[in-house]
């Protein structure tokens, strides 16, 4: 999409001695959204960051939300939940600052570069939506995350709602390091899998997520929830860790995951169906029945999930949960996106 030149307002620009320099920008509406993001794609500086403050953002009418790096050994970290004159408060969690897609464009889009090296995108604290369906298949409608060889990504603590198209997101990984945990992923309506993750000769760690309560738009759909794929002779590393895949509105023969290509590792992985070609299932407990969600639309957990307390140490994916909450709060951390907080759980299993 063609961005217009628009001016927005820098928080600060500075010098870091021997560290080359660094670029930060508090936003407060789309245009300035889009602008800082152009920027950061230009920009030569090391660090650059991008906060967004609490509200809703429209991508179309000139702005789009997507950040391709041109230049080498950056470091770009865009969040949301701030506040503040200055963005001086934060509030951790995917719930107050809102991105929103068209047709033309992803709620968010993120690309490392292509001839660049060791770059590094950080995206946290989200909400990600677009019902307009977005038309280019090849785009997640919400999420699209692009990584070159040697470069990093760390995406945390995202809601992607009702995101309308062939996947709601892609993560394609050619050589890089990335991992995409705490995050829900749910009410979309796709023809392909929900969520689509494409490894070649990569590491790509899929951590807490749920996926949950998308519906397929087309009978010949790979998955209702999770596609993951790595390519052949390559040697890459592919890992679904305290994650749930349930609850796809589908035809019936159309599996949660579908998996293809070598290098693919489940621990503590809870879905229905799975098709696949290659995979190594470890430590999949309890890994498939109910999960306990509080309603089909709310997939936090109740009290008697069997999920509750059972996910696996990883050290992966930060210490909070997608809406802020610590991890862990109970003798383990809990399966999926939310961490069930004690205090606000009534012993019926509702929450507060």
């Amino acid at each position: 999409m063609f961005r217009t030149a628009r001016a927005f307002v820098l928080c600060f620009t500075l010098a870091l001695p021997g560290l080359g320099h660094a670029f930060s920008a508090c936003v407060g509406t789309a245009e300035e959204l889009d602008a800082a993001m152009s920027q950061a794609g230009t920009s030569t500086d090391a660090s650059i960051t991008i906060k967004i403050r609490e509200g809703t953002y429209q991508a179309g009418s000139g702005n789009s939300f997507y950040v391709t790096l041109a230049h080498s050994n950056q470091t770009v970290s865009i969040s949301g939940g701030w506040s503040g004159a200055a963005c001086e408060n934060r509030r951790l969690g995917a719930s107050g600052t809102v991105l929103v897609g068209t047709q033309g464009s992803a709620a968010l889009q993120l690309h490392t570069g292509f001839a660049t090296n060791g770059n590094t995108i950080n995206a946290t604290d989200l909400t990600l939506v677009n019902t307009q369906g977005i038309l280019n298949t090849d785009v997640g409608a919400c999420l699209h995350v692009g990584l070159n060889p040697g470069a990093t990504a760390r995406v945390y603590r995202l809601r992607l709602d009702s995101c309308f198209g062939a996947s709601a997101a892609i993560l394609d990984n050619a050589g890089g390091d990335l991992t995409f945990a705490n995050s829900v992923v749910q009410g979309g309506y796709n023809s392909a899998a929900p969520v689509r993750s494409h490894s070649n000769n990569a590491v790509t760690r899929l951590v807490h997520l749920t996926i949950t309560g998308n519906t397929t738009t087309s009978t010949g759909q790979e998955a209702s929830g999770l596609s993951i794929v790595a390519d052949p002779g390559q040697l890459s590393q592919v890992t679904l860790d305290n994650s749930v895949v349930w609850g796809g509105i589908a035809p019936d023969g159309i599996p949660d995951i579908i998996t293809n290509g070598p290098g693919i590792v489940f621990t503590r992985a809870h879905y229905d169906t799975r098709a696949h070609l290659n995979a190594v299932i470890t430590d999949n407990v309890p890994s498939h029945g109910d999960p306990g969600f509080l309603t089909p639309t709310n997939p936090r957990l109740r009290a008697d999930s069997p999920l509750v307390d059972s996910g696996a140490a990883t050290g992966i994916g930060g210490t909070s949960d997608v809406e802020g909450e610590a991890r862990t709060q109970g003798a383990a951390a809990d399966v999926g996106a939310y961490e069930t907080n004690p205090d606000r759980i009534h012993a019926d299993g509702f929450d507060q």
